[in-house]
């Protein structure tokens, strides 16, 4: 059979088929149209973002704003670090003892306090109360002990604030 016979035999099938296909193809073309405006608007959309401003400039701009908020962020870091190198040497600990220095005479209104930072160094204030007058004195901490002699009182309002039991009377 010749090529020609073959065509002219089945010619309808082969109309039918090419027909089938074209419809096929057709409705392919609709459904991969109807997508592609779908995925377009959402496109579209999304170019748009926030306040008609095109993608780009909506990504610059918060760029710009994590920058920003990078720079702040660093910024109190340091501010942390100074402030936390600063309270190292503030009071921190506090330690006070009331007494009575004089037996027979008076009550408990001499004292002592110690004013210590993180490291132990600060100030013990003593004062002495009598009827007829008061002292205070003022004697240098470094490391928990004074150059200068402490009295009992003194090293235990040391203690007390080394130990942060504060308290407001000896027994």
């Amino acid at each position: 059979m010749d090529l020609y016979t073959l065509l002219e035999k089945y010619s309808h099938l082969i109309t039918a088929i090419s027909a089938a296909l074209s419809v096929l193809a057709f409705t392919i073309v609709i459904v991969y149209s109807i997508k592609t405006r779908k995925i377009i608007r959402k496109y579209k959309r999304l170019m748009r973002g926030m306040d008609n401003k095109n993608l780009e400039a909506l990504l610059m701009h918060h760029l710009d704003c994590v920058k920003n908020n990078t720079v702040k962020i660093q910024d109190l870091e340091h501010r942390y670090q100074n402030l936390s190198k600063e309270l190292e040497s503030c009071v921190q600990r506090i330690g006070i003892i009331r007494y009575n220095p004089f037996e027979q005479m008076g009550s408990d209104l001499s004292f002592s306090v110690a004013l210590l930072d993180k490291n132990n160094n600060g100030v013990v204030l003593t004062g002495l109360f009598t009827r007829s007058s008061s002292s205070i004195y003022a004697k240098p901490i470094q490391n928990g002990t004074s150059t200068y002699p402490l009295s009992q009182e003194e090293m235990e309002a040391i203690n007390r604030a080394i130990n942060q039991n504060i308290s407001s009377t000896k027994i």
